[in-house]
């Protein structure tokens, strides 16, 4: 199965939304070497993904809000690395 970077392929505006800002942030962080604006950059994805993973509208019945959630936490995971490396780099 070949993975797509298609938002229409999880309906959902907030999902949408979010995942406009994440790719952003993703951007920035990309574009930086400084490990410490990294990890604010870093900062900042974990806030949006965590308004994803908080989503008063989930619910584990749709495949989308499933997908959601799965995409949000490995945002989360990658932020949460960034954030330690600037920790270790003290």
């Amino acid at each position: 199965m070949k993975y797509q970077n298609d938002i229409s392929a999880i309906h959902c505006s907030r999902y949408e939304e979010s995942f406009a800002a994440m790719n952003i942030i993703k951007q920035k962080i990309n574009n930086v070497a400084s490990v410490l604006i990294k990890a604010e950059y870093a900062e900042e994805l974990s806030d949006k993904v965590n308004s994803l993973i908080k989503c008063p509208e989930y619910t584990n019945q749709r495949q989308d809000c499933i997908n959601c959630r799965m995409i949000a936490n490995l945002h989360k995971r990658s932020a949460e690395i960034i954030i330690k490396a600037k920790s270790l780099s003290r």
